[in-house]
């Protein structure tokens, strides 16, 4: 009886290496090594059957619609491949449902270990992709990361550079490089013209959201471009698949949303005047534009089922809350503010199995209130409306939070019970705050902005960029 355990944890570890590397069947679909692949390597490239031959992969003879992927550094390199190659230069293990091709060295470094360069990576329809970290020659301690993407799209994270035959554009944290060339070989039309005019820096392009095409299978930009005044869907080869002329700039941010539940995406952001729902193709989907006077938007799905709400304050104090094609939601109980208050940002919160709306004020006041739009909570904080809050929830909604600008420029972070100034408060000034896992570790860092220069802040309120 005494064997039964140990015959069981023999199982348990073959379950286990057949999991990460068990043997691959001809065909079979291997995972992306991308999603895997640690900081140990600073080049990361992909190739698909058309680019013959591979640098360093003589012996690659590939299958239609089979991809390549070369991870390296200054000394050592892995291929991941969907089937075994017989080399007599290389060894190759299992790996995920296809192979790891390399010296015994370069095998020992793979870990399973995420960092910087898979948070970069993003595939395209290119058939070559290249990321690379270039290491600052100057005192700067950020190094500069550089996505290729076959030869007419480049993006920079870090400093700028100059890069012959290409026009710079910025998007928040990124550089991307469009080649000039194509501009005088295509009739283009003049609004995606007015995108590739050189001097298009700084505050001409600003990122919006992403929006999935599904026509295509890729995600698409969204941007607000100052030049032509519009709001443009930027797809993977840095292409304009649609775009929207306003008289008027976006409120914020852009949402993506499902709207039928049949997995087509449609993009969904605002001006002062209007809320605006478009489709793959740039048409307004049916309901919209909705028009009011706006003072704050968001898009909210509490529960992830595609049942989106879309609110809408308005400068008369009302708060607004449509559903599917412009229809007011039912059931909607929201007490207008008055004396000439009303609400410019809304986020939604979700602490514990309750659902909380925010709503910072023009006054500087908060609103905590319920899916039906009457109070749930109060709060003594005041929130500086300068720029969109970020939260760090805890276990109540009295511990949980929020992280804004104050009128001095100075990050704060105040407790929503009692208005106590902990963790990050007063450590740093910024103009703008956000939460994202930056390290791929599943903990949400604190990253701030200030004047285009990006800083990172872990759990620990460290500055660790």
């Amino acid at each position: 009886m005494k064997a039964l355990p140990i015959f069981s944890f023999i199982l348990a570890l073959g379950a286990a290496w057949f999991f990460l590397f068990g043997s691959n069947v001809e065909g079979e679909l291997s995972e992306n090594p991308t999603l895997y692949a640690s900081d140990v390597w600073d080049v990361w490239e992909r190739w698909d059957s058309s680019e013959l031959p591979v640098d360093g992969a003589e012996w690659w003879n590939p299958a239609e619609d089979e991809v390549l992927y070369k991870f390296s550094n200054s000394e050592h390199f892995v291929f991941n491949v969907s089937r075994n190659i017989d080399s007599l230069k290389l060894n190759s293990k299992p790996y995920r449902g296809g192979y790891l091709v390399g010296s015994e060295v370069s095998l020992n470094l793979w870990s399973d270990n995420p960092g910087f360069m898979s948070e970069k990576w993003k595939v395209s329809a290119e058939s070559y992709i290249r990321l690379s970290e270039i290491t600052a020659t100057d005192d700067s301690s950020q190094n500069v990361f550089k996505l290729e993407s076959g030869d007419e799209r480049i993006v920079v994270w870090g400093d700028s550079i100059n890069i012959e035959g290409f026009v710079a554009h910025i998007f928040r944290d990124r550089v991307v490089y469009t080649r000039v060339g194509e501009i005088e070989e295509f009739a283009i039309d003049q609004l995606q013209n007015d995108f590739q005019v050189e001097n298009q820096m700084s505050e001409s392009i600003l990122m919006m959201g992403v929006t999935r095409n599904h026509r295509t299978g890729s995600d698409m930009d969204i941007v607000w471009n100052e030049v032509s005044y519009s709001v443009e869907a930027i797809g993977g080869g840095g292409d304009v698949v649609w775009s929207k002329v306003l008289s008027e700039k976006p409120l914020g941010e852009s949402f993506e949303v499902d709207l039928y539940s049949n997995n087509k995406y449609q993009t969904a952001f605002a001006t002062s005047s209007a809320v605006y729902l478009l489709d793959v193709t740039g048409k307004d989907v049916r309901g919209y534009p909705y028009e009011a006077d706006i003072t704050g938007f968001a898009v909210f799905d509490y529960d992830r089922n595609d049942k989106y709400r879309f609110l809408v304050a308005t400068s008369s104090g009302k708060l607004i809350n449509l559903k599917d094609e412009g229809r007011v939601t039912t059931g909607w109980n929201f007490k207008h503010l008055k004396g000439g208050n009303y609400i410019e940002h809304l986020a939604h919160l979700r602490v514990g199995s309750r659902d909380y709306i925010y709503g910072g004020c023009y006054d500087g006041s908060v609103l905590l209130l319920k899916r039906t739009g009457q109070v749930r909570g109060s709060t003594p904080v005041r929130v500086a409306p300068i720029s969109k809050p970020a939260f760090r929830i805890s276990n109540t909604i009295g511990k949980t939070t929020v992280l804004f600008i104050d009128s001095s420029g100075w990050l704060r972070e105040l407790t929503l019970a009692e208005a106590e100034p902990v963790g990050i408060s007063g450590l740093t000034r910024a103009d703008r705050v956000s939460l994202q896992d930056f390290d791929g570790d599943g903990k949400l860092e604190v990253v701030t902005t200030l004047d285009g220069v990006r800083s990172v802040w872990n759990s620990r309120n460290e500055l660790v960029l």
